[in-house]
C-alpha cells in the first residue's frame, strides 16, 4: 500500500490529528492500533518554523483526549534511540521508556514509550 493510501485510510478512520495555522497544515500526528486495542503513535511531524511552539504538544493532547474518551488507559509511542530531541520531548509529555527493538532495518534501536492516560 502506498504512503498516500495509508494516510488516506488513517484519515478516514479518524487516526490523524492535524494542526492548522489559518488554512495551512503546520503539523500532524498519525496513530494506529497495535494488536487491535493498543493505540500507538506512528508518525508526528511539525514543520520547522512551527517547531518548539507548542504544536507537537497540542497534537499529542488532542489525541490523548480522544483516546481517553474511548476508554483507553494508556498509549505508546516510539523513536530511534539516537533521537535525543524526541526522547526529551516524550519524557516532558509524561511518557516513560518500556523497551526497545533491534534489527528493524535502521541504524539504531527503536525505543518504545508508554504514557498512562487519566481516567
Amino acid at each position: 500500500m502506498s504512503e498516500k493510501a495509508v494516510l488516506e485510510q488513517a484519515i478516514e478512520g479518524g487516526r490523524v490529528a492535524v494542526a492548522l495555522e489559518g488554512k495551512e497544515v503546520v503539523g500532524y500526528l498519525r496513530w494506529e492500533w497495535l494488536w487491535d486495542h493498543i493505540p500507538l503513535c506512528v508518525f508526528v511531524r511539525v514543520r520547522p518554523p512551527h517547531q518548539r511552539t507548542g504544536v507537537g504538544r497540542a497534537l499529542y493532547a488532542r489525541v490523548e483526549a480522544d483516546l481517553t474518551r474511548r476508554g483507553c488507559e494508556f498509549w505508546l509511542s516510539s523513536t530511534e534511540e539516537t533521537n535525543d530531541r524526541s526522547l526529551r520531548f516524550h519524557r516532558a509529555l509524561g511518557f516513560r521508556l518500556i523497551g526497545a527493538l533491534s534489527d528493524l532495518g535502521q541504524d539504531s534501536r527503536e525505543i518504545f514509550m508508554r504514557k498512562d492516560l487519566a481516567q
